[in-house]
């Protein structure tokens, strides 16, 4: 089986999903992390490759790939966890869109009451399958939260550098590569617990002069649960 270049994925690219970029935990999102703070928070996430390298072939040329999808968080005092759902490759011309799952955790490492500056280690796996083919795609890194002042709402911008490891089986025969990609975005919530978060994604695996880049955003709802700590 071919090495797979720049984060293509021939397994993929043999069920339809042609040169689609295998992204992240929720292929064709950007990368979100297991936010610090405790409570419950439901998101909704619309994503959109932004240059040529996130883009797929479809029957019109090269179009950019939509990801409609949904995240639920679950905030402890020293760590997060979360799951998550939803189609991808949506409105290409002549390619199926196909679900995809993913999931993190966030172990807290520096998050104390009124500090401006939070530190987790984060990780995240994700899994998209397709007739024999299927493809795993396993990240990494450190998150920076930084926590701004600002009375009566919630304003954390956070980035979060990552290594990458990509794997895609078609047929029995599988097929890695390892590479390095960040995401950062910002994260408003007010205090009802309505918010909304944007993120841009970049990454390279395989062919270095491969950067695909994803643009993410979307509403969420935090859920205060006092027996969680808060």
């Amino acid at each position: 089986m071919k090495k797979l270049i720049g984060g293509i994925t021939l397994a993929l690219v043999l069920v339809g999903l042609s040169a689609a970029p295998a992204a992240a935990q929720l292929h064709g999102n950007a990368v979100y992390p297991a936010m610090p703070g405790t409570g419950v928070t439901v998101a909704a996430d619309v994503a959109l490759g932004m240059n040529d390298d996130a883009k797929i072939s479809g029957t019109a040329g090269l179009e950019s790939p939509m990801f409609i999808g949904g995240r639920i968080t679950l905030g402890l005092p020293m760590f997060s966890v979360w799951a998550g759902a939803g189609p991808t490759g949506m409105g290409v011309e002549g390619v199926d869109s196909e679900i995809a799952f993913g999931g993190g955790a966030g172990f807290h490492v520096l998050n104390a009451p009124m500090m401006p500056v939070t530190v987790s280690i984060q990780a995240g796996v994700g899994y998209l399958s397709e007739t024999g083919a299927s493809l795993l795609n396993v990240t990494g890194g450190p998150l920076v939260v930084i926590n701004v002042p600002s009375p009566g709402v919630s304003v954390k911008p956070w980035l979060m550098p990552r290594v990458q490891l990509v794997r895609a089986s078609f047929g029995g025969v599988s097929d890695s590569e390892v590479g390095f990609g960040a995401s950062g975005g910002i994260m408003v919530t007010a205090p009802m617990g309505i918010g909304a978060h944007a993120t841009l994604d970049w990454y390279t695996i395989g062919d270095p002069s491969v950067k695909p880049m994803h643009v993410s955003a979307g509403l969420h709802y935090k859920i205060t649960v006092p027996s969680l700590g808060m």
